[in-house]
């Protein structure tokens, strides 16, 4: 099949809706299909992708967004129709991007079916945040976004309920991502992650992830605190990028806290040195407010390392089968936690594997693709879901 995935920026620093994108074209092109990756900016398009090694997607680049408002000129859309023209069905990730109604009415214009990944867009957390605003927007701009896919994709029957509020149909599929599981055939070692970030004589907790309000990072803090004062000392690893206004303030309250040595901020991190910190790191915890899918979380469980979450995400119930402690989103629930984790290396060993094994289970490639595949198949010959 000729699939023809959207999203108008490659970059991971965008987070998770990237991440997801690429491994999708990733896997769906080595299986024998015909992928097409249309996008407005390929910087960290994979090297393999842009040197056009076999079984890799095509890039079609549209030029940068210079229109005011992030929206496409009418070359673009014209571009982005001729691609569609020749696809079996296009795949457009993402709500909140003014082109990607664009980008709808270009397949509708050449007669392509279109899904669309909300990607926890319409979760009640994200609605809540400028509500008035996203509401304006679903009624007029982005009325299509509700109306016109062909299918609505979710990964979680969690964020299809939420999502059904506002969608115009019911035609929703739910699947999880198709995670690119190469990386974690072999598990992932900690020396890379040692030798560039040193080792600690006390537990590692790992945050990777966008570093944004959302995310409350200040739980992690308070929490380091809270067992300092019991005499209990953690090393936290912030790996991630955000604005630099808001990482002043986290580093102000780390140091306000007492607990600013030990609050330790990396930067960005990816490739297989992202998976060796994961493997280097005690826990994984992300204090979230809201997240879909949360790729953090398997790429976690999948280098072995216990997790801590909270219910603000929309796969916690699938985490909590992978041993994955779903807590409150308070600093004492954390603190004891990581606490509880840390304090017992064979249990944190023990959770580790199964996690591992869970996620391995749960996003079999083989099995999530062709799921993907057989709704492919539907959606381009019109068959009912």
């Amino acid at each position: 099949m000729k699939i023809v995935h959207y999203f108008p920026t490659t970059r991971l620093t965008e987070g998770g809706t990237v991440r997801a994108a690429i491994d999708f074209c990733s896997v769906l092109a080595r299986r024998g299909h015909d992928i097409v990756w249309l996008t407005c900016d390929d910087t960290d398009v994979p090297d393999s992708w842009k040197n056009k090694e076999q079984n890799t997607p095509t890039i079609t680049l549209l030029g940068s967004l210079q229109k005011a408002g992030k929206r496409l000129t009418n070359k673009q859309i014209a571009m982005a129709g001729e691609v569609m023209k020749s696809a079996d069905v296009a795949h457009i990730h993402a709500m909140w991007m003014p082109s990607n109604p664009q980008v709808a009415k270009a397949c509708d214009s050449v007669g392509t079916p279109w899904v669309l990944s909300i990607h926890g867009m319409l979760d009640d957390w994200c609605m809540d945040q400028r509500g008035l605003k996203k509401q304006f927007y679903l009624a007029t701009a982005g009325r299509i976004m509700l109306r016109g896919a062909n299918t609505f994709l979710s990964t979680a029957e969690e964020e299809k309920r939420q999502a059904s509020r506002w969608l115009k149909h019911d035609n929703v599929a739910v699947i999880p991502y198709i995670v690119d599981l190469e990386p974690y055939k072999e598990l992932p070692t900690p020396e890379e992650a040692i030798e560039a970030f040193g080792q600690s004589d006390c537990p590692t907790v790992l945050f990777l992830s966008r570093v944004h309000e959302k995310k409350s990072i200040e739980t992690l803090i308070d929490s380091t605190a809270l067992l300092k004062e019991k005499g209990k000392q953690i090393r936290v690893l912030i790996a991630g990028t955000g604005e630099d206004a808001y990482v002043a303030s986290l580093k102000t309250r780390a140091e306000s806290a007492g607990v600013s040595e030990d609050i330790i901020f990396l930067g960005m991190v990816v490739g297989d040195l992202k998976l060796s910190l994961y493997a280097m790191a005690d826990v994984f915890a992300l204090p979230t407010q809201q997240e879909n899918f949360g790729l953090v979380y398997p790429e976690a469980l999948l280098c072995g390392t216990p997790v801590i979450g909270t219910k603000g995400t929309d796969i916690w119930r699938e985490l909590e089968e992978g041993g994955a402690v779903i807590a409150p989103r308070t600093p004492e629930a954390f603190a004891d936690a990581i606490d509880l984790l840390c304090s017992d290396k064979s249990k944190l060993q023990e959770l580790g594997v199964r996690g591992r094994n869970q996620m391995l289970k749960w996003l079999d490639t083989e099995s999530v693709a062709k799921r993907y595949e057989e709704l492919y198949n539907k959606v381009a010959t019109g068959q009912e879901l």
